[in-house]
């Protein structure tokens, strides 16, 4: 098979997936993302890489990062409407991408998170801290990646400086329940279709609220519990994503979904294939070249009716 990675900045991940790729007997290339251009009309509709039609690929696996999703799902779609196979479709990246629209997912699959509030208006700042429980409160832009964007506010004052200095910049933003007892600590479950491949415990070294990896918090082996292993699938399932990273918090009301990252890192030394032990790549390529046969044989043509409500938004 000639697969395609539709990539932007993840080079080592591009570059684990290429090796295991062609270990497994496929041709693998990256498809840098700003080397492609579409042709949108009725009669002939094209996609140019680097200026010369494509018309030779199996499969596309996306790896979009998050400050170029427009553009990437823009030419993801392009692929779809050309009726190529795709991992992963661009309106699932889309709802993954913007954490309210998820949450709004979830709450449709009866998925459990954090309480949360969005408001547009400064008047209703006082009533959405309320509703979240109070001071203290995690405020995130609707759109980011990697921890950046997430604010901790101790108290009212504190929150409503942050929710009125980004009102100003026009940055949509939500608020949400600060869960003490998950406080610098979260689990990342590692979902490829409809298994899960690895997971481990995200810790923060500096007593950050935030576990993340590329913001100094470091990886170790965990066991997950049934319930959390479901948890994730199943989140994954209500926005029709297939191959994605869910971030997960132990509270004590039980486990709560964080956030689901559409394009989840999992090399380097704190990396999920490191700190598992498991051959993360492997599993995508496997899932990229059994998805293109089940394509084949005209299942998941249309991925996104998987999604409840997907025509909905």
């Amino acid at each position: 098979m000639r697969i395609g990675i539709l990539t932007t900045t993840q080079k080592e991940e591009d570059e684990r997936l290429i090796e295991e790729g062609k270990a497994k007997g496929h041709d693998v290339i990256a498809l840098p993302l700003f080397k492609c251009s579409i042709s949108a009309c009725t009669d002939d509709p094209i996609l140019y890489f680097e200026g010369k039609r494509v018309e030779d690929f199996d499969a596309i696996i996306p790896r979009i990062n998050v400050s170029y999703t427009d553009y990437g799902t823009t030419i993801l779609r392009q692929f779809q409407a050309l009726k190529y196979y795709t991992t992963d479709t661009a309106y699932a990246i889309e709802v993954g991408r913007h954490k309210l629209r998820c949450l709004q997912h979830f709450i449709r699959g009866a998925i459990p998170f954090p309480k949360t509030g969005f408001a547009y208006s400064r008047e209703d700042f006082d009533n959405i801290i309320r509703t979240v429980g109070g001071t203290p409160i995690i405020i995130k832009l609707i759109e980011g990646t990697e921890g950046t964007g997430v604010f901790l506010a101790d108290d009212i004052k504190h929150a409503k400086n942050i929710l009125k200095t980004f009102k100003q910049l026009s940055a949509p933003l939500i608020i949400q329940e600060f869960i003490e007892e998950s406080s610098g600590n979260d689990l990342r479950i590692f979902v490829v279709g409809d298994k899960i491949v690895a997971s481990m415990e995200r810790k923060s070294q500096d007593g950050d609220f935030r576990a993340n990896i590329a913001l100094g918090g470091a990886g170790f082996q965990v066991s997950i519990t049934p319930e959390e292993e479901e948890l994730a699938l199943k989140a994954c399932r209500t926005i029709g994503i297939n191959i994605a990273g869910v971030d997960i918090i132990r509270s004590k009301r039980g486990p709560l979904v964080i956030e689901i990252n559409v394009s989840p890192d999992f090399c380097g030394d704190q990396g999920l294939e490191k700190i598992a032990g498991v051959n993360v790549a492997g599993e995508i390529i496997d899932y990229a070249v059994n998805g293109k046969s089940r394509f084949d044989q005209g299942i998941d043509v249309w991925m996104e009716d998987k999604v409840p409500y997907a025509n909905a938004g």
